[in-house]
């Protein structure tokens, strides 16, 4: 089984929090390079649907077999903040 482990470029350093999803998380596919993931955590208390509440990860790299985890492929994500122009999919 696939494991999708999610790591967090921020001022160009790539930072691990230890969040994996499976490819059933994600329409069975693993996001490519390019691709938006809303961020399925919303903070406690807050409006899940409302998208200035939501983060949106972009994918901007792929690593394959990390720290030789061979069931193992990790997205490298850029995060930003939901935005009322997000509203079609928060």
């Amino acid at each position: 089984m696939t494991i999708i482990r999610i790591l967090h470029r921020e001022a160009g350093k790539v930072s691990d929090y230890g969040h994996d999803y499976g490819p059933e998380d994600f329409a069975g596919q693993v996001p490519a390079i390019g691709d938006m993931i809303l961020d399925p955590g919303v903070p406690v208390g807050q409006d899940r649907h409302d998208p200035r509440n939501r983060e949106i990860w972009t994918v901007v790299g792929r690593v394959f077999n990390p720290r030789d985890n061979k069931d193992y492929v990790s997205l490298i994500v850029e995060s930003r903040s939901g935005t009322l122009a997000d509203e079609a999919f928060a």
